[in-house]
Protein backbone atom coordinates (compact mmCIF):
# COMPACT_ATOMS: atom_id res chain seq x y z
CA UNK A 1 0.00 0.00 0.00
CA UNK A 2 2.41 2.64 1.00
CA UNK A 3 0.46 5.74 0.59
CA UNK A 4 0.94 8.65 2.55
CA UNK A 5 -3.06 9.08 4.38
CA UNK A 6 -2.12 12.41 5.79
CA UNK A 7 -1.31 13.44 2.33
CA UNK A 8 -3.81 11.83 0.72
CA UNK A 9 -6.60 13.89 3.30
CA UNK A 10 -4.65 16.85 2.93
CA UNK A 11 -5.43 17.06 -0.85
CA UNK A 12 -8.99 16.17 -0.37
CA UNK A 13 -9.59 19.11 1.89
CA UNK A 14 -7.64 21.71 0.08
CA UNK A 15 -9.69 20.21 -3.23
CA UNK A 16 -12.45 21.53 -1.31
CA UNK A 17 -11.03 24.74 -1.05
CA UNK A 18 -13.10 25.06 2.29
CA UNK A 19 -16.35 24.18 1.23
CA UNK A 20 -17.86 24.01 5.12
CA UNK A 21 -19.73 20.93 4.79
CA UNK A 22 -18.21 18.41 2.31
CA UNK A 23 -14.81 19.29 4.29
CA UNK A 24 -16.39 18.34 7.55
CA UNK A 25 -18.15 15.45 5.80
CA UNK A 26 -14.86 14.09 4.77
CA UNK A 27 -13.45 14.52 8.29
CA UNK A 28 -16.36 13.19 9.92
CA UNK A 29 -16.35 9.98 8.09
CA UNK A 30 -12.80 9.53 8.18
CA UNK A 31 -12.74 9.51 11.64
CA UNK A 32 -16.00 7.07 11.97
CA UNK A 33 -14.59 4.80 9.33
CA UNK A 34 -11.07 4.59 11.34
CA UNK A 35 -12.87 3.75 14.66
CA UNK A 36 -15.00 1.46 12.80
CA UNK A 37 -11.77 -0.39 11.45
CA UNK A 38 -10.25 -0.60 14.38
CA UNK A 39 -13.05 -1.87 16.24
CA UNK A 40 -13.51 -4.41 13.53
CA UNK A 41 -9.79 -5.74 14.39
CA UNK A 42 -8.88 -4.82 10.25
CA UNK A 43 -5.41 -5.07 9.47
CA UNK A 44 -2.53 -2.54 8.31
CA UNK A 45 -3.87 -2.75 4.70
CA UNK A 46 -7.76 -3.03 5.18
CA UNK A 47 -7.23 0.01 7.37
CA UNK A 48 -5.67 2.11 4.51
CA UNK A 49 -7.41 0.96 1.93
CA UNK A 50 -10.99 1.98 4.07
CA UNK A 51 -9.62 4.85 5.41
CA UNK A 52 -8.34 6.06 1.41
CA UNK A 53 -12.32 5.01 0.27
CA UNK A 54 -13.49 7.58 3.40
CA UNK A 55 -11.94 10.23 2.15
CA UNK A 56 -12.28 10.01 -1.01
CA UNK A 57 -16.00 8.71 -0.81
CA UNK A 58 -17.52 11.67 -2.17
CA UNK A 59 -15.11 13.55 -3.89
CA UNK A 60 -16.70 13.46 -7.24
CA UNK A 61 -19.39 15.85 -5.63
CA UNK A 62 -17.19 19.02 -6.12
CA UNK A 63 -16.14 18.00 -10.08
CA UNK A 64 -19.78 17.37 -10.84
CA UNK A 65 -21.27 20.62 -9.67
CA UNK A 66 -18.95 22.19 -11.50
CA UNK A 67 -19.11 20.33 -14.81
CA UNK A 68 -22.84 19.30 -14.70
CA UNK A 69 -24.38 22.22 -14.50
CA UNK A 70 -24.56 21.57 -10.63
CA UNK A 71 -25.79 17.79 -10.68
CA UNK A 72 -24.14 15.69 -8.51
CA UNK A 73 -26.26 12.93 -8.93
CA UNK A 74 -24.99 9.08 -8.60
CA UNK A 75 -24.49 8.32 -12.32
CA UNK A 76 -22.48 11.40 -12.62
CA UNK A 77 -20.09 11.16 -9.15
CA UNK A 78 -19.98 7.29 -10.95
CA UNK A 79 -18.47 8.34 -14.56
CA UNK A 80 -16.36 10.87 -12.48
CA UNK A 81 -14.88 9.05 -9.77
CA UNK A 82 -12.57 6.88 -11.74
CA UNK A 83 -10.08 9.52 -12.52
CA UNK A 84 -10.36 11.93 -9.44
CA UNK A 85 -9.45 9.24 -7.63
CA UNK A 86 -6.48 7.48 -9.38
CA UNK A 87 -4.80 11.02 -9.62
CA UNK A 88 -5.27 11.48 -5.58
CA UNK A 89 -4.10 8.20 -4.41
CA UNK A 90 -1.53 8.78 -6.86
CA UNK A 91 -0.75 11.93 -5.52
CA UNK A 92 -0.60 10.51 -2.16
CA UNK A 93 2.46 7.80 -3.39
CA UNK A 94 -0.45 4.97 -3.00
CA UNK A 95 0.55 1.81 -4.91
CA UNK A 96 -1.52 1.38 -8.44
CA UNK A 97 -2.96 -1.90 -6.82
CA UNK A 98 -4.35 0.58 -4.11
CA UNK A 99 -6.82 2.30 -6.97
CA UNK A 100 -9.10 -0.50 -7.84
CA UNK A 101 -10.45 -1.92 -4.31
CA UNK A 102 -10.78 2.23 -3.26
CA UNK A 103 -12.34 3.06 -6.48
CA UNK A 104 -14.85 -0.20 -5.78
CA UNK A 105 -15.87 0.90 -2.29
CA UNK A 106 -15.97 4.65 -3.50
CA UNK A 107 -18.53 3.77 -6.33
CA UNK A 108 -20.64 1.43 -3.98
CA UNK A 109 -21.26 3.18 -0.74
CA UNK A 110 -24.62 3.98 -1.95
CA UNK A 111 -25.20 0.72 -3.08
CA UNK A 112 -27.12 -1.14 -0.36
CA UNK A 113 -29.11 -3.85 -2.17
CA UNK A 114 -25.62 -5.51 -3.37
CA UNK A 115 -23.77 -7.90 -1.60
CA UNK A 116 -21.14 -5.95 0.46
CA UNK A 117 -18.07 -7.25 1.82
CA UNK A 118 -16.08 -6.43 5.34
CA UNK A 119 -14.72 -2.91 4.15
CA UNK A 120 -17.30 -1.65 2.41
CA UNK A 121 -20.15 -2.83 4.98
CA UNK A 122 -17.65 -0.50 6.94
CA UNK A 123 -17.90 2.28 4.45
CA UNK A 124 -21.42 2.47 4.48
CA UNK A 125 -21.92 2.12 8.36
CA UNK A 126 -19.47 5.27 8.84
CA UNK A 127 -21.59 7.41 6.16
CA UNK A 128 -24.66 6.73 7.08
CA UNK A 129 -24.43 7.88 10.78
CA UNK A 130 -22.61 10.99 9.75
CA UNK A 131 -25.81 11.61 6.80
CA UNK A 132 -28.06 11.00 10.02
CA UNK A 133 -26.23 13.98 12.41
CA UNK A 134 -26.25 15.78 9.17
CA UNK A 135 -29.91 14.92 8.37
CA UNK A 136 -32.48 13.87 10.49
CA UNK A 137 -33.98 10.78 9.02
CA UNK A 138 -38.00 10.36 8.84
CA UNK A 139 -39.24 7.29 10.68
CA UNK A 140 -39.60 4.93 7.66
CA UNK A 141 -36.15 5.89 6.12
CA UNK A 142 -34.56 5.71 10.42
CA UNK A 143 -36.06 2.05 9.79
CA UNK A 144 -34.54 1.33 6.37
CA UNK A 145 -31.32 2.76 7.92
CA UNK A 146 -30.80 0.58 10.99
CA UNK A 147 -31.53 -2.80 8.79
CA UNK A 148 -28.01 -1.64 6.92
CA UNK A 149 -26.09 -1.98 10.31
CA UNK A 150 -24.43 -5.36 11.00
CA UNK A 151 -21.36 -4.39 13.19
CA UNK A 152 -21.80 -3.65 17.07
CA UNK A 153 -19.81 -0.58 17.18
CA UNK A 154 -21.80 0.98 14.02
CA UNK A 155 -25.33 -0.35 15.53
CA UNK A 156 -24.14 1.45 19.09
CA UNK A 157 -23.23 4.63 17.44
CA UNK A 158 -26.35 4.80 15.28
CA UNK A 159 -28.77 4.21 18.19
CA UNK A 160 -26.49 7.36 20.09
CA UNK A 161 -27.07 9.42 17.06
CA UNK A 162 -30.68 8.91 16.63
CA UNK A 163 -31.82 8.52 19.70
CA UNK A 164 -29.57 10.49 21.76
CA UNK A 165 -29.79 11.27 25.87
CA UNK A 166 -30.97 14.40 26.82
CA UNK A 167 -29.49 14.63 29.48
CA UNK A 168 -25.71 14.05 28.47
CA UNK A 169 -26.63 16.17 24.99
CA UNK A 170 -25.88 19.89 26.19
CA UNK A 171 -23.07 22.22 25.51
CA UNK A 172 -23.26 22.64 29.41
CA UNK A 173 -22.16 19.12 30.26
CA UNK A 174 -19.26 19.22 27.49
CA UNK A 175 -17.83 22.26 29.30
CA UNK A 176 -17.99 20.95 32.95
CA UNK A 177 -16.19 18.00 31.64
CA UNK A 178 -13.32 19.89 29.79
Amino acid sequence: MQGNESTLLFHALCYEQGHERRTQHILKVYALAKLLGEAEGLDEEQRQLLQAAAILHDIPIRYCKEHFSGDACQQNQQREAPHLVRSFLHQAGYCPGSVAPVLNLVLRHHDYSSPRDRLLQLLIEADLIVNCYENRPNAEREKMICSLFETACGKQLLELCLHPNPVSNSKEDYHEKT
